[in-house]
């Protein structure tokens, strides 16, 4: 089937016709969130019989989910995917073995739904790059942009992770408008305008489905300069998502055919809920004030971001059918899937059901199997080369099973060692890692047969993806403990503690209890304390240095000298050398909550001073951690080696809780974003926290 003429709104107006299939794209969802998911939801209008519930569809297969519409109404369907992050290969499977996702599958599942129903349009919710596993990011995400051109994607939001390598990256190499870049459809942002005011990105498509005018427009997070470097988004404004969609609604039903109009409108936020509650999916948040806030011009809403599972639907006051509100989860191993009938007369949306529909038993399509084996096969050569030894693993710090972020991890603190001891040449003293750029764990066990405790370049890329220029600036000792304050997030936050990574040497006691701006108690720098008004050398990637997640003291820093390779090459350096063959990371923590001064309980005799608050981390007696059983307290940790011993009690490579109650945030979009290639490459399914 041809793609449909699409009309592009933004800068770059214009008819762009493009060939190839329509296609309905899928988003990720674990098979145990399926197994909970409701049978799919069927609204009609008052006066119509009410719609049986089908009983649930085998994997593999589509089934009718609304019936077949009356006399002068047309069905049409809109499959989604939110949060794809290069996933070519499948990252997960069934308790049987059998795939879940996968790009070849995808095509697969397009092809069964495009039969089911031949008016049928995939779009994109954003995310499709960035974040992405070795095999796309070894590429720049080249292979999973031709993936998607191949099954047909007609239209996308812009998500947060788009800008990864700047706007002028998006702009020119990947592409907004569908036909100039290396995606072979449109990416919309409404809400993303220049320092001026105008349009930065097209912020609406029309296409025919069927007969049906749909209009698309696209939202992102308006927290994206806070989750990007600030210099590669520099003179770009990124608005309310609510106002935007509601003025392109508005435009798009207002009568006036010189602005385009559209019958049925669908906006593609890539903001999502935190929860999957419907009724919390209604109420909180940045995501609850879009779903509030839509105008009733808007006949559905797909989301993403937080990479969360939900299938819900809300009244809209002067509306026949209610407005579904879905989100698929991440990595292509599920679909967001809305049928609606449309009155050919009115354009009035009269029926309407939804679903999301697993990925699983769909027949692979040859074509995007022949782009995903070749990027496979070149991912595995570049991939396989050896860059170091570790004898236990390294982890990040987890929160039952998510990624903590507001917790410190070895992992981070290794990094942070490894960009210190390649910037000594520079003058380095300090080095600092943000959390959200640790995005996967090294592992002792081998993933494929280089050996247990071998780190291959892959390995080390999926810990390493973002590709980011390796900073040495100078900042005061005050700066520097403004820089670890900047840990407690602005209020509004979607995380609202970020724990840096921090180098060898160097330590800190913080009350969390404090006010804000007084959470940190002393810092020092090899056992003394830093000098407020001396300057220190400090090495951070460029996103921090740009002011990225809220650290904006580092922006401050003078005397800026580049290493001249990426954060990557710097830590598999840090990796290969001699004396490092085979490295054990430091698990102790690099931080402390700062000891509280007991209350005398007779008067002091004479006048003294409080007692000090310590300076170096303390000292864990060598015994043994349990083997297999969890903490009792719910204090966050580090994911356990499996090959090494950890001391006991409260000092056993647990780091220190922050005092803040940090739910698991699993979003991509949120996650944090970097100039550079993103990638994740993991042997197992695992949520990126953003």
């Amino acid at each position: 089937m041809s793609r449909p003429l699409v009309r592009l709104v933004g800068p770059a107006v214009g008819l762009v016709a493009f060939t190839g299939s329509l296609g309905v794209v899928c988003a990720g969802l674990a098979p145990a969130a399926l197994a909970a998911t409701a049978p799919p939801t069927a609204t009609a209008p008052p006066t119509a019989a009410p719609v049986e519930t089908a009983p649930a569809t085998p994997a593999g297969e589509v089934a009718e989910i609304l019936p077949v519409p009356a006399e002068g109404q047309t069905q049409i369907q809109i499959g989604a995917f939110n949060d794809l992050h290069g996933r070519l290969e499948a990252p997960d499977e069934t308790d049987d073995g059998a795939p879940v996702g996968g790009a070849a599958q995808l095509a697969g599942a397009l092809d069964a739904l495009r039969a089911q129903q031949p008016n049928t349009v995939a779009v994109s919710v954003g995310d499709n790059i960035g974040a992405s596993t070795f095999t796309s990011f070894i590429q720049q995400d080249e292979p999973t942009l031709e993936a998607l051109n191949a099954m047909g994607v007609a239209v996308s939001a812009v998500g947060n992770h788009e800008f990864d390598k700047g706007y002028a990256d998006l702009t020119d190499r990947v592409g907004v408008d569908g036909e100039s870049g290396l995606a072979g459809f449109p990416y919309l942002g409404a809400n993303v305008l220049r320092a001026d005011g105008s349009p930065a990105m097209p912020a609406f498509a029309t296409t025919d489905v069927g007969g049906v005018r749909v209009g698309f427009v696209g939202v992102v997070t308006s927290a994206t300069p806070s989750l990007v470097a600030p210099d590669g988004i520099a003179g770009l404004r990124f608005t309310d998502p609510v106002e935007a969609a509601n003025r392109v609604a508005a435009q798009l039903s207002d009568g006036d055919t010189a602005n385009d109009e559209a019958d049925v409108v669908v906006l593609l936020a890539h903001e999502g809920s935190e929860g999957t509650d419907c009724e919390e999916v209604r109420t909180t948040g940045r995501f609850g004030e879009i779903v509030q806030g839509a105008s009733a011009e808007i006949d559905a809403i797909l989301s993403g971001h937080t990479h969360q599972l939900y299938d819900c639907e809300f009244p809209v006051e002067g509306k026949q059918a209610a407005r579904p509100v879905l989100s698929a989860e991440s990595y292509g191993t599920a679909l967001d899937r809305v049928v609606l009938n449309v009155d050919d007369a009115t354009g009035e949306v009269v029926a309407q059901a939804h679903e999301v529909v697993p990925v699983q038993g769909f027949a692979p399509d040859a074509e995007v199997q022949a782009i995903v084996e070749e990027a496979v096969a070149f991912a595995a050569e570049e991939g396989a080369r050896p860059v170091g030894r570790i004898t236990a693993d390294v982890t990040r710090a987890f929160s039952g099973a998510e990624d903590d972020r507001g917790t410190q991890s070895p992992l981070a603190n290794l990094i942070a060692d490894a960009q210190l001891q390649q910037t000594r040449g520079a003058g380095a003293q300090i080095a600092l890692m943000n959390p959200g750029g640790v995005r996967d764990d090294l592992e002792f066990t081998a993933s494929g047969s280089e050996g247990d405790g071998v780190v291959t370049y892959a390995e080390a890329a999926a810990v390493q993806p973002f590709a980011n220029s390796v900073v040495t600036l100078t900042l005061t000792g005050a700066q520097v403990r403004q820089v670890l304050e900047e840990q407690w997030q602005p209020e509004g936050s979607s995380r609202p503690f970020l724990a840096l990574g921090v180098s060898d040497g160097f330590f800190f006691t913080y009350d969390p209890a404090a006010p804000a701006g007084q959470h940190v108690t002393s810092v020092t720098l090899d056992g003394q304390e830093l000098d407020p008004a001396a300057t220190y050398r400090v090495t951070v990637n460029s996103f921090l240095a740009s002011g990225g997640d809220n650290f904006t003291t580092l922006a401050e820093g003078t005397e800026r000298t580049e290493l001249g390779r990426t954060d990557l090459e710097a830590f598999t350096a840090y990796l290969g050398l001699p004396e490092n063959q085979p490295l054990t990371a430091d698990q102790e923590p690099r931080s402390a909550v700062a000891a509280a001064v007991p209350a005398p309980t007779t008067p002091a005799p004479t006048a003294s001073a409080p007692a000090p608050v310590p300076t170096t981390a303390p000292t864990a007696a060598p015994t043994t951690a349990p083997t297999s059983s969890a903490p009792a307290a719910p204090t966050r940790t580090t994911r356990p080696s499996a090959t090494s011993s950890r001391p006991a009690s409260a000092a056993t490579g647990r780091l220190a809780n922050t005092g803040t109650d940090v739910a698991p945030y699993v979003a991509t979009g949120a996650g944090l974003v970097f100039i550079g290639g993103f990638l994740i490459a993991t042997s197992r399914r695992r949520r990126p926290g953003a």
